[in-house]
């Protein structure tokens, strides 16, 4: 656009390896880039964090963000290739870098109404098997939404997406030190577990809430708890989800559990991905539109 600035690290080499070439997206605290790795010929994608950020705080858990992905590789998570830190223009920049997925995020999928059921027990049944390797990792995702979740295009034209879990800025290893203070909202106001609205203790169980309220919403195309982000926050407060039983009895048996306001009763992830491998809950249903934990504030005082 004119007048518009380009961006600093635009044509930078990180680390004397890593060549920035164009912007993939930008958070709060850090920024993704495409990039070249040329050392291995191969495209990448890097996330760089705003070190020089006045909070210590989010400087720790940036890098403890970096141990926890160092650790991961399941296919269901985007991979990480390697991690570091330099300096440009006299700015000291930390970085990981990632395998860069070639494809769209579910959220678009989502945008062209709902999904078949299959489809949906399919990517369900990968983002599960991977919560499910990260919590027993003691890893707590925190922020499971369809935005964070790509679809990698297959190497054949006959071959379904690959769903991949992505965007662990928000992450937090459970066996580790809490590095997030009360007084500090982490995560997706549409897809937050009722323990995250109400402050309370936060675990795996979170993970499962938010990828039911997912799947629920790929397979009715409408969002669950609509209206304002006080009113959303709220609502899963003191109701459960509706689900509609036009889903079918297994669908509405599997989410219904997934979204139980006590989060002792979910069932856990790994449980999860069993029932969608086994085949209890891909039922062809389209409903058309017509672990140590951390303490954070209540979304709606946050919104």
């Amino acid at each position: 656009m004119p007048g518009e600035r380009p961006d600093p690290l635009a044509g930078t080499l990180l680390a004397g390896r890593y060549r920035i070439s164009g912007l993939l997206g930008r958070g709060g605290m850090a920024t993704v880039y495409r990039a070249s790795d040329e050392t291995l010929g191969r495209e990448v994608a890097v996330k760089v964090f705003a070190t020089d950020s006045a909070d210590p705080g989010e400087v720790e858990r940036q890098e403890g963000e970096v141990r926890m992905l160092a650790g991961l590789s399941h296919p269901g998570l985007v991979t990480l290739f390697d991690v570091g830190d330099d300096v440009v223009a006299d700015r000291a920049l930390a970085f990981i870098v990632m395998e860069i997925v070639d494809g769209s995020t579910l959220a678009d999928r989502m945008k062209e109404g709902p999904l078949p059921g299959p489809e949906v027990a399919r990517i369900g049944g990968i983002l599960s098997d991977a919560l499910g390797y990260i919590h027993r990792r003691g890893v707590v995702h925190r922020d499971v939404k369809p935005a964070n979740v790509l679809l990698a295009r297959p190497e054949e034209d006959d071959e379904p997406a690959v769903a991949k879990l992505t965007d662990f800025g928000i992450a937090r290893l459970v066996d580790g030190t809490r590095l997030t203070s009360t007084g500090s909202i982490i995560g997706t106001v549409s897809y937050l577990s009722p323990e995250q609205a109400l402050g309370e203790e936060v675990g795996a169980p979170t993970d499962v809430y938010a990828l039911g309220l997912v799947l629920l919403e790929c397979l009715t195309g409408r969002r669950t708890f609509p209206g304002t982000a006080a009113e959303s926050t709220m609502a899963r407060v003191v109701r459960d989800p509706e689900i509609p039983a036009r889903l079918g009895a297994s669908w509405v048996d599997l989410l219904s559990r997934m979204t139980r306001r006590d989060p002792a009763t979910r069932p856990t992830a790994r449980e999860v991905a069993a029932e969608l491998r086994t085949g209890r809950a891909p039922e062809s249903a389209v409903d058309a539109p017509t672990a140590t934990s951390t303490r954070v504030m209540p979304a709606a005082a946050a919104a």
